[in-house]
């Protein structure tokens, strides 16, 4: 397995446009096209012509569904093809190390995940040199994951499990890491914002600012408030494009000017996104441009793919839920 070498492009805005084009252009009506939109933003750092990208995702794809029944039904669509493109992986590659990891995650949890621990086994084989899970690796991510399960039993379900395998990558020990969650927790809920599921998976990217909780939430509220002042509607679910941009080195102003003028020109774009996704996105290809030559930026793109997908599966489930 040959993980592709990423790079961010010199108009990210423009990359991206061109892959969403490529991606949407031509799917039968009936087709969501959230997830391709969401797919664009993820390849917009890999190398390759926009037509032959889309025509790789259409093929990993069918790949996956082939490889695995279960796949057929999943709600993440094309993001875990876009995952594994962005990994140099095949479907067979990816599924095989999968099962072969399975074991490991039945050590520390009876229940399995299908979804979230697949995409814990994508995040915890990029961290190796053969690109096999160990037993030590899934051991760390379950003492990240019940360290955060004493701090917050009834938010640290299975889906933290992918986010748990990026904390991994700190060579922080799992209570300080803990530690360090709970401080930006408490940080942010003393500055208003509110508590929930979204708050945490918004410190989970915080945690690996540089800065001191007290330095980054003010960073965060500043940004949430220009936001705000600007006329958008912000919520709970905008946490996670925020903490994003805390990583942004520019000052607020330049933060809020750049996401407002890639909104513009993506709600241009034909099929035009909602504009919760269309803040999604801009949020995103304006990260890329303000901080995509940072060392940070590995690990940002990473947590990015890994919240898109998230949401999309939490947005699922809670229309499931009211349709109920």
């Amino acid at each position: 397995m040959n993980a592709p070498q990423l790079q961010v492009p010199a108009d990210p805005l423009e990359r991206f446009c061109s892959l969403y084009t490529a991606l949407i252009e031509g799917r039968p009506w009936w087709q969501s096209l959230d997830m391709l939109r969401f797919c664009a933003l993820a390849l917009t750092t890999l190398p390759g012509e926009p037509r032959e990208l889309a025509a790789r995702i259409d093929a990993t794809v069918e790949e996956l569904r082939e490889e695995r029944a279960w796949y057929k039904r999943s709600s993440v669509g094309t993001l875990l093809a876009a995952l594994l493109l962005r990994h140099g992986e095949s479907a067979a590659e990816f599924f095989a190390e999968v099962d072969r990891a399975e074991p490991l995650f039945r050590e520390h949890w009876r229940f399995g995940g299908n979804t979230y621990e697949a995409l814990a086994v994508a995040v915890l084989r990029q961290q190796t040199h053969d690109q096999r899970v160990s037993t030590a690796q899934v051991a760390r991510l379950a003492a990240i994951w019940n360290e955060m399960k004493r701090t917050h039993p009834w938010l640290t379900q299975k889906s933290d499990w992918p986010m748990c395998a990026l904390l991994a990558t700190s060579a922080s020990e799992p209570s300080q890491i803990a530690a360090r969650l709970e401080a930006l927790y408490a940080e942010l809920r003393a500055r208003g914002f509110q508590r929930g599921d979204a708050l945490q998976a918004a410190t989970q990217v915080l945690f690996f600012h540089a800065a001191a909780p007290e330095l980054v939430g003010a960073r965060f509220q500043s940004l949430f408030a220009g936001f705000e002042q600007s006329g958008l509607w912000m919520g709970s679910n905008d946490y996670d494009e925020i903490a994003l941009l805390c990583f942004a080195p520019q000052d607020a102003a330049l933060v809020l000017t750049t996401v407002a003028a890639h909104r513009e020109t993506i709600s241009a774009l034909p099929h035009r996104p909602n504009r919760q996704a269309c803040f999604s996105l801009a949020c995103g290809t304006a990260l890329l441009q303000l901080a995509g030559a940072s060392q940070q930026a590995p690990v940002l793109g990473e947590a990015q793919m890994l919240l898109a997908i998230h949401n999309i599966l939490m947005a699922q489930a809670a229309a499931t839920a009211a349709a109920c």
